[in-house]
C-alpha cells in the first residue's frame, strides 16, 4: 500500500459500505482528503462476525475491523488485527474481532467507543463507525421464498427486496453528522443488496445522504456477483437503490470500462440506459490487474470530483 496523505485543506469524505469493496473506496480516499468516515454494515452473520454476535449480542464486528485495518497508518498494527486463527477454539476468529468486543466491553458496551479507542492505536485518518449500533439482521424475498441472514441472501439469486430486522433500527448519531459535513459521499463498491443497501435501510442514513450538500457518488462494480447480483445489469443496480431507497439522489456514477477480471461476468456500461438515472456517468479504467477496483485510479476520479 502506497504511502497516502491528503491535501492538508480540511476536506471530509464518507464512504458507506462493507467488505472489500468498501476498503477500496477508503484506501482512495485518504490519498485525497484528510478526514475519512466509514459508515459500515453491521449485518454480517456469518463465520467470526457471526459466532461472536450469537455469543456476545453484539453487531457484527468484521467489516468494522477491515475498515479501520484498511485506513490504520500503523501499518504493523493493521497486518496484526487482520490475523485469523486456524486451529483450536479460536479457528476462524480474527484477532481484530476478538479486539473490538474487548474494548467494547472495557466502554461499558458503547461499540462507538471501542472504536474509537482501537482508531488512536491504529493511527486512523478519521472515524470507522456502525450505521447502527443496534444488531441487526437482513432478510430477503426471493423467487424462492423468504430468505433470513446476510450470509444467506449473499449466495440467494433471483432477490426481489431485501430488509432489515428491526425495520427501523436507529442511525449512529457520529455517522449522521458525518454525513451531514462531508464534502463527499461515497457508495459501494460492493455487493449491493449485503453490502451497501444495509446501510441505506437504516432510515437515518438515508435522510442523511438525502439531506447532505456534497455530491453522492455510486462507485459500480465491476461485475456481476454470483448470487445476490446475478444477471442484474448496471442500470438494474440503480433501479435497485431506489426502489429499496425512495429519494436517494446518485450525483456521479463512476464505472469501469477496460479489461477486467477474468472471472465472473462484466457489468457493461450502457451510457443511454444510465443517463436517464444518474445525472453524471464517469467512465474509466478501474481495474487493478488482480482481482478489483485499483484505488489509485479512484482517487484520481475523487481527487477531480472534490477539485470542482
Amino acid at each position: 500500500m502506497s504511502e497516502r496523505t491528503g491535501p492538508g485543506d480540511g476536506s471530509r469524505a464518507v464512504a458507506i459500505g462493507g467488505g472489500h469493496g468498501l476498503s477500496r473506496s477508503l484506501d482512495a480516499l485518504a490519498r485525497v482528503v484528510d478526514h475519512v468516515t466509514a459508515v459500515v454494515t453491521v449485518a454480517d452473520d456469518g463465520g467470526s462476525s457471526g459466532r461472536l454476535r450469537r455469543d456476545h449480542d453484539i453487531v457484527a464486528p468484521g467489516d468494522l475491523r477491515m475498515a479501520l485495518a484498511t485506513l490504520a497508518r500503523d501499518r504493523d498494527l493493521a497486518d496484526l488485527i487482520q490475523y485469523r486463527f486456524s486451529r483450536g477454539e479460536l479457528d476462524g476468529h480474527s484477532l481484530g474481532n476478538l479486539i473490538l468486543v474487548t474494548l467494547q466491553d472495557l466502554s461499558a458496551g458503547d461499540v462507538v467507543e471501542g472504536l474509537d479507542r482501537l482508531a488512536r492505536l491504529l493511527d486512523v485518518p478519521g472515524r470507522v463507525l456502525p450505521c447502527t449500533t443496534v444488531p441487526v439482521t437482513l432478510q430477503a424475498r426471493a423467487d424462492g421464498g423468504l430468505v433470513d441472514g446476510q450470509a444467506a441472501v449473499a449466495t440467494t439469486s433471483h432477490l426481489r427486496q431485501v430488509w432489515l430486522d428491526p425495520t427501523e433500527p436507529p442511525a449512529t448519531p457520529a455517522a449522521v453528522a458525518a454525513v451531514r459535513r462531508a464534502d463527499l459521499v461515497v457508495l459501494g463498491p460492493g455487493s449491493l443488496f449485503t453490502s451497501v443497501l444495509p446501510n441505506l435501510l437504516v432510515p437515518g442514513i438515508a435522510r442523511a445522504i438525502a439531506a447532505s450538500e456534497a455530491p453522492t457518488v455510486l462507485v459500480a462494480n465491476l461485475r456481476e456477483q454470483p448470487g445476490e447480483t446475478e444477471g442484474l445489469s448496471l442500470p438494474a443496480h440503480l433501479d435497485a437503490l431506489t426502489e429499496h431507497v425512495p429519494g436517494l439522489r446518485v450525483d456521479v456514477l463512476i464505472a469501469h470500462d477496460g479489461p477486467g477480471p477474468h472471472e465472473g461476468k462484466p457489468l457493461t456500461v450502457d451510457l443511454d440506459a444510465l443517463a436517464e438515472r444518474v445525472d453524471e456517468v464517469v467512465v474509466t479504467d478501474l481495474f487493478d490487474g488482480r482481482n478489483g477496483h485499483d484505488p489509485v485510479a479512484l482517487a484520481a476520479r475523487f481527487g477531480e470530483l472534490l477539485a470542482r
